[in-house]
Order: C-alpha cells, then sequence, then structure tokens
C-alpha cells in the first residue's frame, strides 16, 4: 500500500509539472520583455501570464491533493517528498479568490510599470540613474547634489499612494488564510522563523554598532573636507548612493578609471570560464546596456530551469558596474548549475539566500587586489596599500550593508503591521538616523521610502541581501579551508577548486534539501554570523 502511494505521488507531481512548468515559463518570458522594453503591451502581457501562473496555483483540489500526498507519505523517498513541500509552499499564498488574485497581480504590475519608465528630472531634461549616480559621485557643489539626489526621489509620490493600498490587500489575502499579515506570511514560505531572523539581525546590530560609528565618523570627516564644510553639515545628497546603502568615497580607490575602456564582459566571461563556471551563453541571451524604457536596474532569471539563463544589466565601463557584473554572473552560473538528473521542481536554489551568497562572494572580488591585477588585468603601482585600503572600503560597505538592511526589513514590517500610520514619512528617516546614523533633510515631508522598488517587486525579501552576505562569509571560510587547504586565493583567479566546490557542494543539490540542512553540509555548520564578524569585525584595520 505503502508503494502505491509513492507511486500514486509521483504521478501526481509530474502530471501537475507538466501543466506548471509552460506557464512559469511564459511568464518569465513575459517579464523579460516587460522589464526590457517597458510597452504598455509587454505590461499587460506579464500580468496576464503571471495572473494565469497564479491562478494554476490557486486551484484548491491541486492543493488538497498537494495536502493529502505529504501527509500520507511520511516515508516517501526524499525527493519527493521535498517537490511535495516545495508545492505546497506555493500553493499557499494562492488559495485565494479568483479576483484577488488578478487584482494584487495588477496593482503590482502598474506599480512596477512605472518604475520601469521613470526617469529622474535634473536641470529640466529627464536623466538616467546612471546619470544621478554620476551626479552623487562626482559633483562638488552642494545645490547639483541636492537637485540630484531629491530628482532620484521622484518616483516616490507617484506610487506611494498605489503602494499603500497594494500593502493593504496583500494584508487582507494573507489573513484570510490565516497569517497575522502578509509579511510573516511570506517569511513562513520561504522557510524562515522570524523570531529567529530578527535575532541574529539584532546580535549583528549590537556587534556592529561601534565599529560602525568609528567608520562612518572617519567617512564624514573626509567628506566634510571635500565639501569643504562641517560633518554636522554633511546630509543624504553629500553620500555617493541616494539611499546611502554603498560606501562614499569609493573612488579614492582610483579604479573607476582603470575600468574606462575596457570590456567588463571580456573580463567576467574570462573569470568564470576560468574557475571552471563559463557563463558565455548566459551573456549572449541577456540584456546589458541602458536604454529608454527598460529597467534600470539588474537582475538574474532562469526562464525554463532546463539552460535558459539571461541578466539584466545597464553596463557602464567602471567599477561600480564591474561589481554588479560579477554578482548577476555569479546569480546564473548558480542557475545554470542544477544537474539535469534533478526533477524540475528542483532545479532552483535551495532559498533566496543562497543564490544571493554565491553572487555576494563574487562581487566582493572587485575589493580584492590580485583579482584587480589578475582577472582585470589592471596595473597596481603599490598593490599591498591598495588592498589595504580596498579592504576598509569593502569592510565599511560590509558594516553599511547590515545596517542599511535593518531598515529595510524594520521598515517593511512595520508597514505591512500598520500601513496607515500617519507618521510612515518621518518613520522611515527616523529607522534611517538610528541604523544608518544618516540626518534626515530639514522640514522634507515625502514618501521617499516608496522610491524603493523592492517594495513593490520583490516584497518582503531584502533580509536576503544581509543573510546572503553572511552566507558568502561562511562559503569563503569553507572554501579556504576544504578547497585551498589554507592555500592563498589570489583572487581566485584560474582556480577550478572554487568553481569545483561550488558546483559539487553548493549547486548540484539544488532545491532538494532545506538551506539550513545545505549550509551545514557545505560549510560544517548551520548559519552563523561568526564568519563575517571575523571577516569585518574582528580586530582593528
Amino acid at each position: 500500500m505503502a508503494a502505491v502511494k509513492r507511486d500514486s505521488a509521483r504521478v501526481f507531481i509530474d502530471a501537475t509539472v507538466s501543466e506548471l512548468k509552460p506557464l512559469a515559463v511564459a511568464s518569465a518570458l513575459a517579464e523579460w520583455e516587460a522589464s526590457t522594453t517597458g510597452e504598455p503591451a509587454a505590461q499587460r502581457e506579464a500580468a496576464k501570464c503571471e495572473t494565469e501562473l497564479r491562478l494554476f496555483l490557486a486551484s484548491r483540489d491541486r492543493h488538497e491533493r498537494t495536502v493529502e500526498s505529504l501527509e500520507s507519505n511520511p516515508g516517501a523517498d526524499p525527493l519527493t517528498r521535498r517537490q511535495l513541500r516545495l508545492l505546497y509552499l506555493d500553493q499557499v499564498e494562492n488559495q485565494l479568490p479568483r479576483e484577488t488574485i488578478e487584482d494584487l497581480v495588477r496593482r503590482a504590475k502598474n506599480i512596477q510599470a512605472e518604475f520601469y519608465t521613470f526617469r529622474a528630472e535634473l536641470d529640466g531634461r529627464p536623466v538616467t540613474n546612471n546619470a544621478i549616480l554620476d551626479v552623487l559621485r562626482e559633483e562638488r557643489k552642494t545645490p547639483r547634489r541636492r537637485a540630484a539626489w531629491e530628482a532620484s526621489k521622484g518616483i516616490g509620490p507617484r506610487v506611494a499612494g498605489p503602494l499603500l493600498e497594494l500593502v493593504e490587500r496583500r494584508n487582507e489575502a494573507a489573513r484570510s488564510l490565516g497569517y497575522r499579515d502578509y509579511y510573516a506570511m511570506r517569511l513562513e514560505l520561504q522557510e524562515i522563523d522570524e523570531d529567529e531572523l530578527f535575532r541574529v539581525f539584532g546580535e549583528l546590530k549590537d556587534r556592529t554598532d561601534r565599529p560602525f560609528r568609528d567608520a562612518k565618523r572617519d567617512i564624514d570627516d573626509r567628506l566634510a573636507q571635500r565639501f569643504e564644510i562641517t560633518p554636522e553639515e554633511l546630509r543624504p545628497w553629500h553620500y555617493d548612493d541616494p539611499f546611502f546603502q554603498e560606501p562614499p568615497l569609493v573612488d579614492e580607490l582610483g579604479l573607476g578609471p582603470k575600468f574606462e575602456g575596457r570590456d567588463l564582459l571580456k573580463i567576467a566571461r574570462d573569470f568564470f570560464a576560468n574557475v571552471g563556471l563559463p557563463i558565455d551563453d548566459v551573456l549572449a541571451r541577456s540584456d546589458l546596456y541602458e536604454r529608454d524604457g527598460k529597467d534600470q536596474h539588474a537582475y538574474c532569471t532562469n526562464i525554463d530551469r532546463e539552460g535558459d539563463v539571461r541578466i539584466l544589466c545597464n553596463l557602464k565601463d567602471d567599477e561600480r558596474w564591474m561589481g554588479i557584473l560579477l554578482h548577476e554572473l555569479g546569480h546564473a552560473a548558480f542557475e545554470k548549475g542544477f544537474p539535469p538528473s534533478l526533477p524540475w521542481l528542483l532545479r532552483q536554489p535551495a532559498h533566496i539566500a543562497t543564490t544571493e551568497a554565491v553572487a555576494m562572494f563574487m562581487d566582493r572580488l572587485i575589493f580584492d587586489a590580485g583579482w584587480l591585477q589578475r582577472a582585470a588585468g589592471i596595473s597596481l603601482e603599490h598593490p599591498d596599500q591598495l588592498q589595504r585600503d580596498a579592504f576598509r572600503a569593502l569592510r565599511f560597505e560590509m558594516l553599511l550593508m547590515a545596517r542599511w538592511v535593518l531598515v529595510m526589513t524594520t521598515f517593511e514590517r512595520d508597514l505591512y503591521a500598520d500601513p496607515r500610520q500617519p507618521d510612515l514619512d518621518d518613520h522611515w528617516w527616523d529607522l534611517v538616523e538610528t541604523l544608518q546614523l544618516l540626518p534626515r533633510p530639514e522640514g522634507r515631508q515625502a514618501p521617499d521610502w516608496a522610491a524603493k522598488i523592492h517594495l513593490t517587486a520583490a516584497p518582503v525579501y531584502y533580509h536576503n541581501y544581509l543573510l546572503g552576505e553572511l552566507i558568502a562569509s561562511q562559503l569563503g571560510a569553507a572554501i579556504e579551508r576544504r578547497a585551498l587547504a589554507g592555500r592563498a586565493a589570489d583572487g581566485y583567479v584560474d582556480c577550478p577548486e572554487l568553481g569545483g566546490f561550488l558546483r559539487e557542494r553548493w549547486f548540484a543539490p539544488g532545491a532538494s534539501i532545506h538551506w539550513q540542512e545545505l549550509l551545514e553540509s557545505a560549510t560544517g555548520s548551520p548559519l552563523t554570523p561568526e564568519p563575517f564578524l571575523n571577516d569585518f569585525v574582528a580586530g582593528e584595520i
């Protein structure tokens, strides 16, 4: 009887996948077209395809069959049970009426379309995100910097109202399914314990407080000298990133000019090939340069889980986009790394944070003198000094990342707890001042929080960036210990051991096991912040 039930479960999975797969592929292709063109027709098609996918997952009969198969097959083989578990997780949040699903998708897609086509206004003309960042990195005059910063926030008032309505609708849907709110539901369906997550983040906050304050004081002193003001006069527009999520003064390393005129694609292609993770086919399918109507951000997508992996970028020949390219190709290498023998449902990362970890491991290489010399072919007069300076910049970036993610995760949890709280704009700045130590502009009343696209397009996601950084450090320690046996990494250039470790220990299992089990198997330990703290907090620079 047990064998019959196991066979029945496999037949059910196969039948489900045969219908689910084409819907998922169609949705991924439609979203790609929408984000690369910004065309209204493409946006409508993306909404239609996502709705059809979610309606398939909404089938109550199919959901009940999934639950029944899980409950009646406690001894089923692990791959069968894991597939059923992943189906269950995808189905739960879609157990909603058709009109609710259609409404949620339509609202989210409409807001995303605003982000895709929005261009900030500066000097009386529309400009790209890259142009705004150029001003914030290069301009010395405060009024123009302020104008660029304020222009970057122009999307906020346009989407804040619709976004708050979407948050309320998401909450209503989640509560109808028995959850406290949408935030709690999304964490549970990501197999994350909310209390444990915020406990770990709280520990990180406490243990990075002093080093972050010290490092930011030094940054502020140098910024004040640059702009010929006092540190107390610094405001958000004096930093290089509109959200202060990336460190200022990276140009002091002098890396930007060293990438001018260089072929970033060749650098990345050769590096990944030489560690045994070739990505030529990914680049051939990708959309890499900016143009009107295109999404100005960057992402990686696995269209069909059968080899069609792509990235979207808006490349410039500078060190920032070199890092972003490495990041997205880290995702792509992961998505390419699932063996075809894995069932289709398991050909995905064990968790969002596990793929973010690889991407972050790769983009840290931009701060490695060995990688800059050997992979990027950059001549360094004083590599030892640059390595010290680059590590100081990376250290501040990691400390800042921890604080920035705390702003986003805390705000988003509070947003879903009470989306109509009257002081939402002030609450955002309270968190920014407390956690990032960034003073708010005097008298400013604007929904600056709404300018962050993730609140719409990737809700309850931001915690995965910090989890990814923690795992990246944990992976890095394991690679040095297990793959390199203590040998110097030297930028991992021509290091097939890196690709071999990632392929065999990190990519190959796909989603066949829980992400914590994968982490313990690959590194010898469940999630711990200690490697990250050892990398960026222990000792003095």
